[in-house]
């Protein structure tokens, strides 16, 4: 691995502030250099000369200048929908990265998961909807906080949804794990007519010893098409994840877990403090 889970925050706060650029540049640049900007301009000052034309009371005016507000109008529709489509490919394209080099996931437990009734998967019931299979926690595992990982994959190895269940082994608290469903199936995706599935994961218990057996089961909605997989991955101990200086207000959260979370938080931040850093830049030019 080229990171360690010690360092990989530097590669992902280069990819936030890589994406933050490019993006910034797209908004910029689409529809013509700053043509957003100026066409925001140009309805503000529309607007102006729309309430000048209704106190004279001038209706010729008014509808000329109405039907210019709608063309602008129209153009800026049609400028944040390409903007929106160009800035979901840029996030889907960075997205994929993490995969290939996140750590700590060289070591995870790996198994399908069955719904055929057999006790040696674990699985209560065969045709129930249920999948599950058995994982024995290593002698030698860390202890702590893991993460158990439900994961759809398609006939052609795409993965389309994913979930998980907190454990702790032998130690461990609530507030050290936060699992996020994920539903591979985008905005795009749902216009597209594919079907975005949803997955339920659950653990027959929650703290475990090493040495220890756990069984993972998994419910999917809607069902599994043909030909899909379910895989279950028990992290070993050994996940990504950033403890913040502070609580994220409304959402309660100061531990953000896994590649994406981070990502995002970062590219976000780095986004607000370019933006600051812009407003003084010019502050600072205007006073010259």
């Amino acid at each position: 691995m080229l990171f360690d889970l010690a360092n990989y925050w530097i590669f992902i706060a280069l990819l936030a502030t890589v994406y933050v650029a490019l993006t910034t540049t797209v908004q910029a640049n689409i529809g013509g250099k700053n043509r957003l900007k100026t066409l925001q301009e140009e309805m503000k000052n529309v607007q102006l000369q729309l309430m000048e034309a209704s106190k004279n009371k001038d209706a010729a005016d008014s509808d000329a200048i109405m039907k210019k507000y709608w063309g602008l109008t129209g153009e800026l529709m049609v400028i944040q929908f390409k903007m929106l489509g160009i800035l979901l490919v840029i996030l889907f394209a960075f997205m994929a990265i993490f995969p290939h080099f996140e750590p700590g996931m060289e070591d995870d437990l790996r198994a399908p998961l069955f719904d055929d009734g057999l006790a040696a998967h674990c699985d209560a019931a065969a045709g129930d909807g249920v999948f599950s299979n058995c994982f024995a926690i290593p002698a030698s595992a860390g202890t702590g906080a893991w993460v158990a990982d439900a994961c759809l994959y398609s006939a052609g190895n795409e993965t389309l949804a994913k979930n998980g269940t907190a454990l702790y082994v032998e130690k461990g608290v609530p507030e050290d794990v936060w699992v996020q469903p994920v539903a591979q199936t985008g905005f795009i995706d749902g216009l597209m007519g594919k079907t975005a599935y949803f997955i339920n994961a659950t653990a027959d218990r929650q703290n475990v010893t090493r040495g220890q057996a756990v069984a993972l089961h998994a419910t999917v909605s809607p069902a599994i098409p043909k030909d899909a997989r379910l895989e279950g991955a028990l992290n070993m101990g050994t996940f990504y994840y950033v403890d913040l200086p502070f609580t994220i207000p409304l959402i309660n959260i100061r531990r953000i877990i896994g590649s994406y979370g981070v990502f995002l938080f970062a590219a976000f931040v780095i986004s607000i403090l370019y933006s600051i850093g812009k407003a003084a830049y010019s502050a600072i030019n205007k006073k010259k």
